[in-house]
């Protein structure tokens, strides 16, 4: 087994210098006392109560570094007031060419989420900011969701229209997410407004188009 080193127990003036020395740059005669090459802290205090020059010379020492502590946070004040009049990392990068083109491809039906992926795109949140920040972006941005709205609609014509008696359950299912999809678009045209008290029940025939036939659905083959 390693044995520890003896602590210093013997006050010189060069012992007294460096702890008068750390001192000053913000260290604590605990921390001070921990480290193995110096001596205890019990002994520091100990010096300081029988030596009136080394505890004058470290109440000086720790006076400054209190100065010294508090014209740093100064400082760093100051430095946090100087930024906030540079408005740094929230310069409006607006283009109305990006909008326009967020607008594209949010009426051909992309999500905001995977425009906002591509590496040339803003992110989601500089996005929203745009338009709560631009008229000319919320409008387009507006109209696009509109049209988006319309091609869901779309979608779910396409969907009744190919639908069998084997895919009426998914095909209902999808019909109604599309629906709930429209009317949070476009919920002027697509919503239930005050119609709406409650859960909405959706019913889906499956006509034959050629002769007109209804295949099946709600009360079809109860006759």
């Amino acid at each position: 087994m390693t044995a520890l080193p003896a602590r210093i127990c013997g006050y010189t003036p060069e012992l007294g210098a460096e702890i008068v020395r750390r001192v000053g740059v913000g260290e604590s005669i605990r921390s001070i006392g921990r480290d193995p090459a110096m001596p205890a802290a019990a002994t520091i205090h100990k010096w300081l109560s029988e030596n009136p020059d080394f505890a004058e010379q470290r109440r000086e020492a720790r006076s400054a570094a209190r100065r010294a502590a508090a014209s740093a946070h100064l400082e760093l004040i100051e430095a946090r007031k100087a930024r906030r009049k540079h408005d740094w990392g929230r310069r409006d990068l607006y283009a109305v060419e990006i909008g326009e083109a967020i607008c594209r491809r949010i009426a051909a039906g992309e999500s905001m989420v995977d425009i906002c992926a591509g590496p040339d795109m803003p992110v989601t949140g500089t996005v929203y900011e745009w338009l709560r920040v631009h008229p000319d972006f919320s409008d387009m941005y507006v109209l696009a969701r509109g049209v988006q709205a319309e091609l869901l609609a779309d979608e779910a014509w396409s969907i009744a229209k190919a639908a069998a008696p084997t895919t009426v359950p998914v095909a209902r299912l999808q019909f109604d997410v599309i629906r709930w999809r429209a009317a949070r678009l476009a919920p002027k045209v697509w919503g239930e407004g005050d119609k709406a008290s409650g859960p909405t029940k959706i019913n889906v025939f499956v006509q034959n188009f050629g002769d007109g036939e209804v295949i099946s659905g709600p009360g079809v083959g109860e006759r």
